[in-house]
């Protein structure tokens, strides 16, 4: 399991999506918009829901382009045949997964912050972490079970960017919701990555009701992401 988790840590850190979607861009959206704006309420905004945006892009595009990869090349047939059982080598790639999450998230926050000096709490970093490592498990457990539904790369990619860009625009995380239409405000009402930015913006702020509240919510979604990737799991293509 050790040498697994390596492995994958190693080629996270030569994965292009891994640098260009969940790093090189929120880094360039924050500063770009930071610099537009010139506010600092707006900067804290942006920011927070980059840092998370940054988590979403690796832990379900870059993770389901993975297990489509592996499921097709029979990575979880040829399993079967060594004595290393199929969980511990899926617990081992997510513990990876959500640990290169953590790193890209805090990184695009750390860098950002410092270069708009905006002050935070060591006890915020701190909540930001069961935030982070739950709603990436989210979003693997949700790869796996997006990733028994294609066949292709080219049917993913299009399948990807669909749940990723809705995720973020059925959000508040780069305007006000207050005067969008109703069937706008109830889908975020039931989007996953609203209330990980809910939970990740009570953890900056040091709202701990907000917090605590959208952590518990996750926490249900958490349950129901691994009850429906363990249903649909399937160990090759059909």
């Amino acid at each position: 399991m050790i040498t697994i988790f390596k492995l994958t840590i190693k080629k996270a850190v030569r994965d292009p999506f891994l640098i260009f979607w969940s790093i090189f861009f929120p880094l360039v959206i924050v500063i770009s918009l930071g610099l537009f704006f010139k506010m600092e309420s707006y900067t804290i905004h942006i920011l927070t829901a980059m840092s998370c945006i940054s988590v979403l892009a690796y832990s379900f595009m870059t993770t389901s382009f993975n297990v489509l990869s592996q499921r097709r090349r029979g990575v979880y047939n040829l399993l079967k045949s060594t004595p290393l059982p199929l969980y511990k080598y899926i617990i081992s790639l997510s513990c990876a997964w959500v640990i290169i999450s953590i790193i890209s998230s805090l990184f695009v926050f750390f860098i950002c912050a410092l270069f708009f000096k905006i002050e935070f709490s060591l006890i915020s970093v701190l909540l930001f972490l069961p935030a982070i490592i739950i709603s990436s498990l989210i979003y693997i457990f949700i790869s796996f079970f997006v990733s028994s539904l294609v066949k292709n790369n080219e049917t993913a990619s299009i399948l990807y960017n669909i749940i990723l860009m809705a995720s973020m625009f059925l959000s508040d995380g780069y305007y006000s919701l207050y005067n969008a239409p109703n069937i706008v405000k109830i889908l975020s009402k039931i989007n996953i990555f609203q209330y990980f930015l809910n939970a990740f913006r009570g953890a900056y702020y040091l709202n701990f009701n907000s917090y605590f509240l959208s952590l518990g919510i996750l926490a249900v979604y958490l349950i129901f992401a691994l009850i429906i990737a363990i249903n649909t799991f399937r160990y090759a293509d059909k």
